[in-house]
């Protein structure tokens, strides 16, 4: 069963035909102020645009204007004038000066809508005569007119015509003057900060862990770095013979290949194990009695973490002993 929610009181629908009671009174009476309750929430306050000189204050001659005919819209009510209005400024002071203004006023007390011509106060610096906004009365300000001492004429340049300015009157551009988004603003702008600082510890959380990556991985390739340098270095400046007397022991960890070939050619490689790639090597032959040992060592350059081999640094030829008189000695 549906079961209606709240206090039927404080509820206003409308419209809907009324039934007249026994006691002649209908059951659907609307008020004026609901109406206009009604169409205020969309439908500004301001003047109709078209045409553009619709309840526009001109100068006619000497102290007499015009207010042109128009639509204006107030506080969810109409106002409409099917002619043009003639009216008299009072006569300006002889040595002060005077602001005078035209508004339109609603007035729920006197149940009308009419234009009223303000004179302000003479004085040295003159004011404009405040808008009246209240429950129960409220102006659109029409045209400010500057009355100056001992004037006998206004002209058009006297009237400023405050029409355009919603401040204080403006135009009724649409059925919704405006939506107030304040409250969905600061919602967003909350959930937006809320991201943004969640994103910024994110943020630094990743970057943390990236530093402490990226400082591993540069102590592990300075390390190799350092460890390639110091063995060509090494090579560069020693010989195969001087190097360490216990080469099995030493330099297989080195990549050393030792490999005989035909015609008793001895040939040994230096690699890097890691990368497979050619450090030095030497040739020994054994040729007409004679040994010959050549040498060649090649440079290293560490390239973004890569090794990369260049061209042939150096090599040596050295013959060292005639073999063919060497007593070979069996331990």
């Amino acid at each position: 069963m549906a079961i209606v929610i709240g206090n039927e009181a404080d509820m206003l629908y409308f419209p809907y035909n009324s039934e007249i009671g026994d006691d002649g009174v209908g059951d659907r009476l609307y008020d004026a102020d609901d109406w206009r309750d009604n169409f205020a929430l969309f439908i500004g306050n301001g003047v109709f645009p078209n045409p553009v000189n619709q309840l526009r204050v001109e100068a006619i001659s000497g102290m007499v204007l015009q207010l042109r005919q128009g639509n204006g819209w107030l506080e969810g009510g109409s106002y409409v004038q099917r002619s043009n209005f003639e009216f008299s400024l009072e006569p300006a002071h002889l040595t002060l000066g005077r602001r005078d203004v035209v508004v339109l006023r609603h007035d729920a007390i006197a149940r009308m809508t009419l234009p009223v011509y303000i004179p302000g106060t003479p004085a040295a610096t003159p004011q404009i005569p405040p808008l009246v906004r209240t429950d129960d009365v409220f102006d659109l300000r029409l045209c400010e007119i500057t009355v100056n001492p001992n004037a006998q004429a206004i002209t058009q340049a006297n009237i400023l015509d405050t029409r355009p300015n919603s401040a204080v009157c403006g135009y009724v551009t649409g059925l919704v003057h405006n939506v107030d988004t304040k409250d969905l603003f600061l919602q967003y702008e909350t959930y937006l900060n809320e991201q943004i600082a969640m994103w910024e510890e994110r943020k630094a959380q990743q970057s943390g862990e990236w530093q402490s990556q990226m400082t591993k991985q540069h102590e592990a390739f300075q390390a190799r770095y350092l460890a390639i340098r110091d063995l060509i270095s090494m090579f560069e400046t020693q010989t195969f013979d001087i190097i360490n007397h216990d080469f099995d022991a030493a330099w297989n960890k080195r990549g050393c290949i030792l490999q005989r070939d035909a015609d008793n050619f001895f040939r040994e490689t230096w690699t890097v194990t890691a990368t497979d790639m050619l450090l030095a090597e030497r040739i020994t032959t054994f040729d007409d009695g004679l040994m010959q040992i050549h040498t060649k060592f090649y440079p290293w350059e560490v390239v973004e973490g890569n090794t990369t081999v260049k061209t042939l640094a150096w090599e040596q030829t050295r013959n060292l002993i005639d073999w063919s008189t060497f007593t070979w000695e069996v331990a």
